[in-house]
């Protein structure tokens, strides 16, 4: 199995582990989710996520965390179950 961080990058990405929580874009219930961020680009980021309703690629998601200087929004390009509930995901800056 490949490491799915490292594939298809367009950007070089340096390591950035920190507790990040996430909000489905369009969610009128403004649920918070958790995950843990594994690196991070100009372009984008490689994130552990726990299970969530807007979890699937293609979707938007906005990310906060006591170490991001502000808020940030993404694209959920790429998803691979861990295990059941908890996935690796590769999110583009949008």
């Amino acid at each position: 199995m490949g490491n799915y961080c490292d594939e298809k990058r367009l950007r070089d990405r340096y390591p950035f582990l920190v507790t990040i929580g996430y909000q489905c874009e369009g969610d009128c219930s403004r649920s918070i989710f958790s995950g843990m961020s594994v690196n991070m680009s100009r372009a984008g980021m490689c994130l552990y996520l726990f299970e969530s309703p807007c979890l699937r690629e293609g979707a938007n998601i906005s990310l906060a965390g006591e170490t991001l200087m502000t808020s940030r929004r993404g694209t959920i390009r790429w998803m691979h179950k861990v295990e059941d509930g908890f996935y690796k995901v590769g999110l583009q800056f949008i």
